[in-house]
């Protein structure tokens, strides 16, 4: 028996009320199962559930999969969801504490005047002679130069142009390391899924000897892509079964991604491998060669 969902504190925000909303969605569609729904849109039945958890904002692809599961249009559900991100619902400002009474206060009594100090006025200065005249204007000469000196330093440092600024895209995918079987069913693979050195299957073969050491990955695990690239064609069905091409989640793909790790690592992997939301390219640049 399916375990129930957690209940929604009923003082939560609006990222509870858009909790609530999926679970009263989903109620409204007759309550299926979320290893029905996974099985209809590709995504793992627990980020199905995850989802209507109210705990933190689901991704977009998450939450599409989770209406059209439903049977219903996610349009209206994206809005929702671009304001929760933009933090639509932040915090009321804190309310102004009350003025003080203000209380007045006798002047303060006048001092009596205090004659002024007599002023010593100095007397015309004497006028310099020519050597110290000389003098003077020979440091003024050297103060001028060193002054001119740092300002044409400074201003070349500030107008010197730096190197120019190379975007770089990068993106997050999530592994689906899944097979199709039959008409219906999603399993995982028996095999992990990894990184390897050259857009080809088979790599842990040691007849190719082109797989990563230390990748190996199963499904909901996440890596970072960077560009793609075209290599040799993947499916993730078994071809000696003639029902399983009538799979929904079936897929059939010549699309790498090179993807890497935290620690440097750096390989290609097939989009076959994987989640549905994350294949066809994410808008990353195609690979150099």
């Amino acid at each position: 028996m399916p375990r129930p969902q957690r209940d929604l504190d009923p003082r939560g925000g609006p990222l509870v009320e858009f909790a609530r909303d999926l679970r009263a969605l989903r109620e409204a569609a007759g309550t299926p199962k979320f290893a029905t729904m996974a099985r209809r849109t590709g995504r793992s039945k627990t980020a199905l559930a995850d989802a209507a958890g109210g705990q933190h904002l689901p991704r977009w692809e998450t939450v599409e999969d989770f209406v059209r599961a439903c049977d219903a249009d996610p349009a209206p559900w994206h809005r929702r969801w671009l304001a929760l991100r933009a933090g639509d619902d932040a915090a009321a400002p804190a309310p102004v504490p009350p003025e003080e009474p203000v209380v007045a206060t006798p002047d303060p009594p006048v001092p009596a005047p205090v004659p002024p100090a007599p002023v010593n006025v100095p007397g015309p200065a004497a006028a310099p002679t020519p050597r110290r005249r000389r003098a003077l204007l020979v440091a003024a000469a050297v103060v001028g130069v060193l002054v001119v000196g740092v300002l044409g330093f400074v201003l070349g440092r500030v107008t010197e142009p730096g190197p120019p600024i190379v975007p770089q895209t990068v993106e997050a995918i999530v592994v689906q390391n899944k097979v199709a079987l039959g008409p219906d069913r999603l399993v995982e693979d028996r095999t992990p899924a990894y990184l390897s050195t050259e857009a080809l299957a088979y790599c842990a073969q040691p007849s190719r000897n082109c797989k990563v050491p230390g990748t190996e990955m199963g499904s909901g695990a996440a890596v970072v892509a960077n560009c793609w690239t075209q290599g040799q064609m993947m499916w993730n069905w078994d071809l000696s079964d003639p029902t399983a091409q009538s799979n929904p989640d079936d897929v059939r793909s010549d699309l790498w991604y090179r993807a890497s790790f935290p620690d440097g690592r750096t390989g290609y992997l097939s989009e076959v491998y994987v989640e549905r939301g994350d294949r066809g390219g994410r808008g990353l640049p195609r690979c150099n060669p």
